[in-house]
């Protein structure tokens, strides 16, 4: 079970057709990235709930991990993104 994949790639879908939209017109997406926008949109507003009652979020919870299912819920909470170069994660900010 991996529904909180496909949420998240849903989310990558929603934002980009968001911004590029606007300048090209109506999207064509394919049936996949349609399918897990949609799927975004129908837990994005209430993304904490939807993440602890999938089976990987019951699983985290179960076994003493709580709070990394929140972190996971948090939505454009970071500054930057890890990036890894000679080794080691840096941050690449915005």
């Amino acid at each position: 079970p991996a529904v909180e994949d496909l949420w998240g790639a849903g989310s990558v879908v929603a934002a980009l057709a968001g911004r590029l939209e606007h300048r090209a017109g109506p999207l064509l997406l394919s049936p996949e990235a349609e399918a897990s926008g949609t799927a975004w949109l129908a837990v994005e507003d209430r993304l904490d709930e939807a993440l602890a009652s999938c089976a990987s979020g019951r699983e985290l919870v179960e076994q003493g991990w709580p709070d990394d299912v929140a972190v996971a819920a948090e939505l454009d909470t970071s500054e930057a993104v890890p990036v890894l170069a000679d080794g080691a994660f840096t941050a690449y900010g915005r």
